[in-house]
């Protein structure tokens, strides 16, 4: 027996009643299958049955011919194929039954619904016409040919018999499904009727509620309007009664007017009497004021000339006290020089003038000028007396030498040049009385008892300056600091030390004699913060080095020049005066200094600066014809303050040390010979 072909046939589509519902038409005649193959159905049976192969695999073996069976008649297609195409019709006629009657349901809601005995008969004979499934007959093994093909012919009488009842059933459908289709015309038509005259209710029902809003609307209006017109009403009485209220207390209050009105007129008489009164006072006062302002004028321009007068008298003391002087200042012991003196003051200098005037020098012992050990025996005292301007033992603060030399300040800001400077030697307290001690803070400690006097200078200059003010005085102020360090000149404003590459030369302004100094950092100040800031930028850039003789000793000559330029808007007199402050390097011999190298170098410049300063000063003293100033870039920059037109205040400087005693002694010998100098009177510098 060959194979069996695995195509099933496609069932064609049957013809569907009018009223909507798909039916399925069984074939009259089903054809017998062909002996040569097995039918699809035959095959998918026995794939059910326990050990049978799947309906896709091929045969194993080629089964023998046999005779054909006797079947009954012939049919036009395999029972199976029928079956399944029945049922299956069964069931989609089954489930459109069921839509139709939910659409019909849905368009007549109000009419009695279709009774689900229909629905509940059309489903049982569905149901029925579907043969039981039969249960599965042990397989039977692939030799018995014959009981394999007797199972296949009572399986197609089965099957036969099946397809013969759900012929019938489907008629019997058939005829309930025109039941139904009659039903859903009528039920169509009743739906349609149901529409028109919903849609109509709906139309009137819409009239009818637009209307009603309408209404409500309006009445809402109308009470909305009678609330109103309610509290307008309740308002306009309470108006009312206050009003009555009001024309009573008015009418009350009428009378208490009248009687004040009278009481005002009796008033009102008596202060047009005191405005009478008033008016004649207002006009002697007027009289008065006129005199005080006259009286004013007159003081102011008094005041005026005072200050005029004063200026005059301050120079004439400053010229009765000389147009040099000198300030001898003996510095105190430092805690590290008291442990060699127990006895804690100094025995060869002695402050015998009350009025500290003399200053008195005792050689107690030889001392060598290169030991800092007494050596020899102890001899006669040797006394050696010095008088000069004002001496100030080491007791005196900051405070006291700054009262000395204030009133030199003041004749800078009248017009005068003032040149202070402090001479010594090394390590005998010049920095600190010019500037105060090196741990300060010029920025901050400005009240500091410390403070040298540069800083109190600039505090004094602005203080004044506010004063002055107020007589029509107006003052501007620029500055300069600079160091002479080896006969060259350095800028101490500039921001590092490393910037002062470029070369400056003191030159003369035109055909006068003021002079000024090329490259230099010039700054124009208005407040005393801003020259406290430029005083601690120049100790930073300052050249100092350590010596034998001095730890911190100042390797160049320092000058802060404050130039002030006066105008009064009052008189228009007008005024240019300068301030120069200058501390020099210390003073000291080369076998004490121990110094070497740089250091050498260093202390012969210095020594040379100021014996070239000592010549000038001989010079100016024995009124030469020739000075020699431009020995020395220290002499060539202080020329106008050395000069006749200028105040000239120098400090003397005294180490108490007495290793130091001929250092010392040489010092005051220099500074009485400039005590002694005149150099002839001070003038002032109008523009």
């Amino acid at each position: 027996m060959s194979e069996h072909s695995n195509d099933k046939p496609v069932p064609k589509p049957l013809a569907t009643p009018n009223i909507g519902i798909p039916s399925t038409r069984i074939p009259s005649k089903i054809k017998p299958p062909k002996m040569n193959s097995l039918h699809p159905a035959v095959v998918h049976i026995q794939s059910k049955e326990p050990g049978n192969q799947d309906e896709n695999a091929p045969s194993q073996a080629k089964r023998p011919k046999m005779d054909p069976p006797r079947y009954p008649p012939p049919l036009s297609k395999p029972a199976g194929t029928g079956l399944k195409r029945a049922h299956s019709a069964l069931s989609l006629n089954v489930s459109t039954c069921s839509s139709t009657i939910s659409v019909a349901r849905g368009r007549s809601e109000k009419k009695a619904p279709l009774g689900p005995s229909v629905v509940n008969r059309v489903t049982t004979n569905v149901k029925a016409s579907v043969p039981p499934a039969k249960s599965k007959k042990t397989k039977r093994p692939a030799w018995d040919l014959k009981g394999r093909i007797q199972d296949i012919e009572e399986q197609f009488l089965v099957s036969r018999k099946t397809n013969d009842e759900l012929i019938s059933q489907l008629k019997l459908n058939e005829e309930r499904i025109a039941l139904l289709e009659g039903l859903n015309s009528e039920l169509s038509q009743d739906v349609q009727c149901k529409e028109s005259k919903t849609q109509e209710a709906n139309e009137v029902l819409e009239q009818l509620q637009k209307s009603l809003r309408e209404k409500e609307e309006k009445l809402t209006t109308v009470r909305t309007r009678k609330e109103s017109l309610e509290n307008q009403v309740n308002t306009l009485q309470q108006e009312c009664t206050g009003l009555q209220s009001t024309i009573g207390q008015l009418t009350s209050a009428q009378a208490g007017l009248q009687a004040h009105l009278e009481a005002t007129k009796v008033i009102l008489q008596q202060a047009q009497a005191e405005n009478e009164a008033q008016k004649k006072m207002i006009q002697e006062l007027q009289a008065k004021l006129y005199d005080k302002e006259n009286k004013i004028c007159v003081l102011e321009t008094r005041t005026r000339q005072d200050e005029q007068t004063r200026r005059k008298l301050h120079n004439i003391i400053q010229e009765l006290k000389g147009n040099i002087r000198v300030f001898c200042r003996v510095r105190p012991l430092l805690p590290n020089e008291l442990d060699e003196i127990p006895e804690e003051h100094i025995p060869h200098i002695a402050f015998p003038d009350p009025d500290n005037r003399e200053v008195q020098l005792m050689r107690l012992s030889d001392i060598s000028l290169n030991e800092s050990s007494v050596v020899g025996k102890t001899k006669t005292p040797v006394k050696y007396d010095f008088t000069f301007d004002r001496v100030f033992c080491p007791l005196s603060n900051q405070s006291e030498v700054f009262d000395e030399i204030s009133q030199l300040v003041q004749s800078s800001l009248d017009g005068y040049n003032v040149c202070i400077f402090a001479y010594g030697q090394t390590g005998s307290g010049k920095t600190y009385t010019m500037e105060g001690p090196e741990e300060l803070d010029l920025t901050l400690d400005l009240d500091s008892p410390c403070l040298g006097m540069i800083p109190r200078a600039v505090q004094q200059i602005f203080s004044t300056e506010q004063e002055l003010q107020k007589k029509g005085w107006q003052y501007k102020m620029d500055s300069y600091f600079l160091e002479i360090y080896n006969e060259v000149i350095h800028d101490l404003l500039v921001d590092s030390p490393s910037d002062n590459s470029v070369k400056h030369e003191i030159k003369m302004v035109g055909k006068g004699s003021e002079l000024y100094v090329t490259n230099l950092t010039t700054v124009i100040v208005k407040t005393e913060k801003r020259i406290h800031q430029l005083l601690k930028k120049a100790r930073k850039n300052r050249a100092v080095a350590a010596t034998k003789c001095n730890q911190h000793s100042s390797r160049s000559h320092s000058v802060f020049r404050i130039k002030l330029s006066g105008n009064n808007s009052i008189t228009g007199e007008t005024c240019e005066g300068t301030l120069n402050l200058v501390d020099l390097a210390g003073s000291e011999r080369l076998k004490d200094s121990g110094s070497e190298g740089q250091r050498l170098e260093e202390t012969k410049n210095i020594n040379r600066s100021l014996a070239n300063l000592g010549n000038v000063i001989m010079a100016l003293s024995q009124k030469a014809d020739h000075i020699p100033y431009r020995n020395s870039k220290l002499t060539h920059l202080l020329m106008n303050s050395l000069g006749g037109n200028s105040k000239v205040l120098m400090f003397v400087n005294v180490s108490p040390k007495e290793e130091h005693f001929n250092e010392t002694l040489n010092s005051l010998r220099f500074a009485t010979k400039v005590n002694q100098c005149q150099i002839g009177t001070a003038h002032k510098k109008v523009k």
